[in-house]
């Protein structure tokens, strides 16, 4: 069985490194821990995908400045 867990630093608590030991008893396990490349997450959604094009679209026509806050970016 092999697992791939997507999470932020900040939410590595000793309850998700049960669920592992859980996941895989009496098992060597290897663990890679790497920042994770956000753009296969976005392009995995066909809504982000969407929402993207539509963007792209409305700079490259000079049609609408778009705006992004930071706190949209995490």
């Amino acid at each position: 069985m092999e697992t791939t867990i997507r999470i932020n630093s900040n939410e590595i608590t000793p309850e998700l490194i049960e669920g592992i030991k859980k996941l895989f008893p009496n098992k060597t396990i290897e663990i890679n821990i790497q920042p994770a490349d956000t753009t296969d997450y976005i392009l995995s959604n066909p809504e982000y995908v969407k929402v993207l094009e539509e963007r792209i679209a409305q700079y490259e026509n000079k049609k609408k400045t778009i705006s992004v806050k930071a706190s949209d970016l995490v």
